[in-house]
């Protein structure tokens, strides 16, 4: 071998590249950003595509590291029902409007809040609000319901009928999974019933307008006047024809 050459050196060995870490979340992990991740998939999609695999998925990060700010999912479910609750404007309210009044802008307000995430009707009629943060809205009703004159446990009863009939109206939607009928649809529905049967069903159907609108105006506002006749005067002890271990008037 000529003196002059060098033997080659081996090659090295190829390093293998880092191991990527998966990726994070952009920002620190909040729990109002999870919840308000987990309604924008209920919204999308429904509550059946709620998990905490998918919210995980849908945050960027391992599933776990929702568990660091929500126990379980019953806590992911309460605290959609808050988020719900948040969105409804209670800056609607004016103190200085007849009862009436303050009593339909709530109702209002709690009704677009529901239609603007009506996929979480379910939850909200199966869990109600636990939270403080959720009952705010239910403690204006309430001070609204007392300022009008309902003494302490009609005033709840009040309150449980209003927002119940709510959660109807906004169920008639959801349920359907579209907007109300238009009014052809309702005049082809009345055309189909034999009017021998269904004379007034069928005058109504043939009425025209905003069912959705008009029906929720009209009985809320039926609801708001039944509740504030039933006020006590000053110094009674109970509403006017009510009392107590009887659902009739006098």
């Amino acid at each position: 071998m000529p003196s002059n050459l060098k033997p080659e050196r081996p090659a090295p060995p190829k390093r293998r590249p880092p191991r990527r870490r998966r990726e994070g979340p952009a920002s620190p992990l909040t729990r109002e950003h999870i919840v308000t991740t987990a309604l924008t998939l209920v919204d999308r999609e429904g509550l059946g595509a709620l998990s905490m695999r998918r919210l995980g998925a849908a945050l960027g990060v391992d599933p776990m590291a929702v568990y660091h700010h929500l126990p379980n999912k019953e806590a992911l479910l309460d605290a959609i029902v808050e988020a719900v609750m948040a969105a409804i404007d209670l800056t609607v309210d004016n103190p200085d409007d007849p009862p009436e009044e303050r009593i339909m802008g709530a109702a209002r307000a709690y009704r677009d809040a529901m239609l603007a995430h009506r996929n979480a009707l379910p939850t909200m009629l199966g869990r109600g609000p636990v939270t403080p943060a959720a009952m705010r809205p239910v403690e204006l009703l309430l001070s609204i319901l007392r300022a009008a004159g309902l003494p302490p446990g009609y005033a709840l009863a009040g309150m449980n009928t209003i927002a119940a009939a709510v959660r109807g109206a906004v169920g008639m939607v959801a349920s359907a999974g579209t907007e109300p009928h238009l009014q052809g649809q309702l005049e082809a529905m009345a055309q189909a019933l034999p009017l021998a049967q269904f004379p007034c069903l069928r005058e109504e159907l043939l009425c025209g307008g905003d069912f959705f609108e008009r029906d929720f105006e009209f009985g809320i506002r039926a609801l708001a006047r039944g509740l504030i006749s039933q006020a006590h005067p000053p110094g009674a002890d109970t509403p006017r024809g009510l009392h107590p271990g009887t659902s009739g008037s006098s």
